[in-house]
């Protein structure tokens, strides 16, 4: 039996991963657009729509302004998934390299992501171009105004497309030495297995998709990112994070991907996985 792998390179999706709800639909609402723009979003992070197709008609019926991006990073902080905040800082205790990679909107991830520690350098997302003439553009010296401007257009890229991620996995991780692990609730997450990264994890604890849930080579349900940790650092981030603030988390972790909260979609990762903890002295 082959030895559980770790992970070095720790890549995230934003929306529906590391925070429970998805930006621009968030926008939308705002807008009273909600269910015209949410059922685009649906169709192409069930795969069911490429997200090339949608993603521009998703921002033209919105039109959202630079303060609104700045309400959808404050929405995101509010409404972070259990654990996250700890889960990436255990993370970067352990000198491991972490990545955001988001299809959402860069204004408003990369201020989130700021505030989980991670460097903007690390993070990807889609770029916003405004419309410097609208509203009193002569006040462009007043921030409150800059607020005001509005959409014009959206930087087209491998994150408007449903099969772009392992693009940027690949261009963020450079000549980084490690294994590389990406956790994710979309189809266009999914693209990276086996394409960029050496273990894609499905996240099901905001929304389970389906074809993500069959295909994920590991699927976690709960609504929990400890899992994680005991994923990406074998036993030996046990030992580690012993008598630290990350040792609770961690064991939350490990409970939960000895129980049915973890699916293993591979009999030889599950095995593997429980081979690696059996000395592990679990406390209920």
């Amino acid at each position: 039996m082959l030895r559980w792998t770790t992970y070095d390179l720790i890549f995230f999706d934003c929306d529906s991963t590391l925070s429970t709800i998805e930006g621009v639909d968030e926008l939308a609402r705002l807008k009273g657009k909600d269910w015209r723009v949410g059922v685009l979003t649906q169709k192409a992070m069930d795969g069911d729509l490429d997200l090339a197709d949608v993603y521009g008609k998703r921002l033209k019926a919105i039109r959202p302004t630079r303060g609104q991006l700045d309400m959808i990073e404050q929405l995101y902080w509010e409404r972070l998934v259990p654990d996250a905040e700890t889960v990436i800082a255990a993370l970067h205790y352990l000198k491991k390299y972490v990545f955001i990679i988001s299809g959402g909107l860069l204004d408003a991830v990369a201020g989130f992501g700021k505030r989980l520690g991670v460097p903007p350098e690390r993070i990807r997302a889609v770029s916003l171009e405004y419309n410097e003439l609208s509203g009193e553009w002569w006040r462009y010296y007043d921030q409150a105004v800059q607020k005001h401007k509005r959409y014009l257009d959206f930087a087209e890229g491998p994150l408007t497309v449903s099969s772009g991620k392992p693009e940027v996995v690949r261009e963020l991780a450079g000549d980084l030495f490690g294994h590389r692990f990406f956790i994710g609730d979309g189809s266009s997450d999914l693209a990276t297995k086996g394409n960029g990264v050496d273990l894609f994890v499905g996240f099901g604890g905001v929304v389970v998709r389906e074809k993500v849930e069959r295909e994920a080579d590991i699927f976690i349900y709960p609504n929990t990112l400890a899992p994680v940790l005991p994923l990406v650092t074998g036993v030996a981030g046990w030992y580690a994070l012993q008598n630290t603030p990350y040792q609770e988390v961690f064991m939350k972790g490990v409970r939960l991907c000895l129980s049915s909260a973890v699916r293993f979609n591979k009999a030889e990762l599950a095995q593997s996985f429980q081979k690696e903890f059996e000395t592990v002295q679990i406390n209920d």
